[in-house]
């Protein structure tokens, strides 16, 4: 299916989120993370404090380029009804869940750059994944209350930590994806994930 394009408010909007987060990040490089508070991004940026929280919940954020993960439907709708077996299916719904929070390419690139510059920042990287986790963990556990998403999970062996150890190994793969092609977006690793799965199930079978 075709993306539909985007409203000019949508762009507008992409923008300057775009243009809050690279000052953000230049500040952070040129004058050090203290002095990168919120009042010299708005200021340098252009825009009001109360806009700079229409965009980003901390200065961390605007350093990094992140935001709050998100569920979307059409992930969850893509867990449902998938054909892909419970673990390729996991994994695809964790890295979708990630990559509302992370954006790759040329932010990859500046996130690097400016987290080894100020290590940190690495707790608010670790914080979105934590809670991009815990929004996967919801659907394995059927907290949403999704008759399809119990469903799906169905096949896990009839143990209370199955759920878990699936997440965990889940994780575990998706940061082997991301390590084979760091700067990729979400929908770039997309195509990595089946491959990286198989290699997982490859390393276990000769290790059993």
């Amino acid at each position: 299916m075709q993306d539909l394009p985007l409203s000019l408010r949508e762009r507008n909007r992409i923008d300057t989120w775009t243009a809050v987060h690279e000052t953000a990040s230049s500040l952070a490089l040129e004058e050090g993370l203290s002095s990168a508070t919120i009042e010299a991004i708005a200021a340098r940026a252009g825009i009001s404090k109360r806009t700079f929280f229409n965009y980003f919940p901390t200065k961390e954020d605007a350093v990094l380029g992140t935001r709050a993960p998100t569920l979307p439907d059409e992930l969850l709708e893509r867990f449902r009804t998938s054909g892909d077996d419970l673990l390729t299916r996991t994994v695809r719904l964790l890295t979708g869940v990630l990559g509302t929070s992370f954006h790759g390419g040329a932010g990859y690139e500046r996130r690097r750059a400016v987290v080894r510059a100020h290590p940190e920042l690495r707790a608010r990287i670790m914080q979105h994944i934590d809670a991009s986790e815990q929004l996967v963990d919801s659907v394995l556990n059927d907290r949403l209350g999704a008759a399809d998403a119990a469903a799906a999970v169905e096949q896990l062996p009839d143990a209370v930590d199955s759920p878990r150890a699936l997440l965990m190994l889940a994780g575990t793969i998706t940061r082997f994806a991301y390590s084979r092609n760091p700067e990729a977006t979400a929908v770039d690793i997309g195509g990595n994930i089946e491959e990286s799965v198989n290699i997982f199930r490859e390393v276990v079978k000769a290790t059993l």
